[in-house]
């Protein structure tokens, strides 16, 4: 292969890539809307049906309903501020994972709680390029 050739194929793949790595920061930005708003509904309709909300040590909530149901017990929890920061994204077939950083800040009984951690979002490329989850995973590394 010549060099141009190499230089295109590689210019594409990264136009590609770029592409990709937007779209999930968008639907991640969606995500920390939807926490933002205490969303039940709008953070369980970002999952697959059999999408899975892995709990660090504790149970996964599988299926949207499920998430919906589990997710509904916060609605009275105000989040002030929710940020999430992508370290790196990686594709594998119809898969995207990215890695992160998140921020918290919320009111509970009162009284405001702080909490970071890291996250894993496995993105799934729906028909049409809509990127939905099939497994989000988090878990603190600190609060206050």
């Amino acid at each position: 292969m010549n060099v141009k050739k190499f230089i295109a194929v590689l210019f594409m793949f990264t136009d590609c890539t770029n592409g990709l790595n937007k779209n999930v920061e968008d639907a991640m930005h969606q995500y920390d809307n939807y926490v933002l708003h205490t969303d039940a509904k709008g953070i369980a309709g970002m999952f697959t049906n059999d999408g899975e909300l892995a709990q660090p040590g504790g149970m996964s909530i599988k299926g949207r309903d499920s998430i919906q149901e589990f997710l509904s017990q916060f609605d009275g929890i105000k989040v002030e501020e929710q940020k999430s920061t992508t370290d790196s994204i990686r594709r594998f077939g119809d898969t995207a994972f990215q890695y992160g950083k998140y921020y918290q800040r919320a009111v509970v009984n009162n009284t405001t709680a702080e909490v970071h951690g890291a996250f894993q979002a496995n993105w799934v490329i729906q028909p049409g390029g809509k990127l939905l989850l099939k497994r989000m995973s988090a878990w603190p590394t600190g609060n206050k």
